[in-house]
């Protein structure tokens, strides 16, 4: 399977409080660190692991390849970063996948 493309953009763990994850004050993932980086990454939550997340959804009879969830993840990301204006350099392109 090929692998998420995540840009370290940290747009989704700043919506932690949204989906019931511990929150910082500011309702971001109490885990994510200054730099945008996970500091549980080897033992973070289902959510936050698009393959574990594709393999539950196939499961529950999602009907969709892994490369066409890739490609809808990414833009789900894109759309975030352009609701929290987060700098264009961290956008994902959808047709790498």
């Amino acid at each position: 399977m090929t692998d998420f493309k995540c840009s370290q953009c940290g747009v989704c763990c700043k919506q932690a409080g949204k989906i019931g994850l511990p929150t910082k004050d500011d309702g971001s993932c109490k885990f994510l660190s200054d730099d945008n980086q996970c500091t549980i990454y080897d033992t973070r939550p289902d959510i936050c692991n698009i393959k574990t997340m594709y393999n539950k959804r196939k499961a529950n009879g999602m009907d969709i390849s892994y490369k066409e969830y890739l490609k809808m993840s990414s833009q789900a990301c894109n759309d975030m970063m352009d609701a929290y204006n987060i700098d264009k350099k961290y956008r994902l392109n959808p047709e790498d996948y």
